[in-house]
């Protein structure tokens, strides 16, 4: 039998890619929105995100604490898609997720655009790096993977090096992200 071919637009963006792209950018912009007409009630949280980083910056918290902080934050949606990845939810888990991410990078954004006006569009940046780098290309390969790609002989290696790919960017996040975030606030 014949693998599915991805046909490819006139910018060389394969009808996978376009679909996240799509779902992606309906999210950003639903979220912004949500922002923009709730703004009142979130005016205190770019002060207390402020305290926590002063927290971190103080030694308050531990690298191990921040490292199994990370790895819950980015580990329950990571798990729940690699679970439901057996199931029919398969189908439809990944654009649900990239929708969400999409609403809170909107929200995000917006929230730090008005706290912090042009320089929080750096802000906002800087929450994202280092472990975006490696968390987007991971999902957007578990994406196509469990739903395209799925091959019997080569499930365990990839379980594996996603697995450890996965630790590598909660293990960035612990350290780098906060020193970062420190230095930009």
């Amino acid at each position: 039998m014949r693998k599915k071919e991805s046909k490819k637009s006139r910018i060389g963006i394969t009808g996978f890619l376009q679909k996240f792209v799509l779902f992606f950018l309906i999210g950003f912009f639903c979220g912004a929105f949500l922002y923009y007409i709730f703004q009142n009630s979130f005016e205190d949280l770019m002060g207390q995100m402020e305290e926590n980083v002063a927290d971190w910056a103080g030694g308050e918290r531990s690298a191990g604490y921040e490292f199994f902080h990370s790895l819950w934050n980015h580990g329950k949606y990571f798990a729940l898609l690699w679970l439901l990845s057996a199931s029919r939810a398969k189908h439809w888990y990944p654009q649900a997720f990239v929708l969400y991410t999409g609403l809170r990078q909107g929200f995000l954004a917006l929230f730090f655009v008005f706290g912090r006006g042009a320089g929080g569009l750096l802000v906002y940046l800087a929450s994202l790096f280092p472990q975006s780098l490696i968390l987007a290309p991971l999902y957007l390969f578990s994406f196509h993977w469990i739903t395209e790609n799925r091959q019997k002989e080569n499930r365990v290696p990839v379980y594996v090096l996603v697995s450890l790919v996965f630790l590598a960017a909660c293990l960035l996040e612990s350290h780098y992200h906060l020193p970062i975030m420190e230095v930009v606030l």
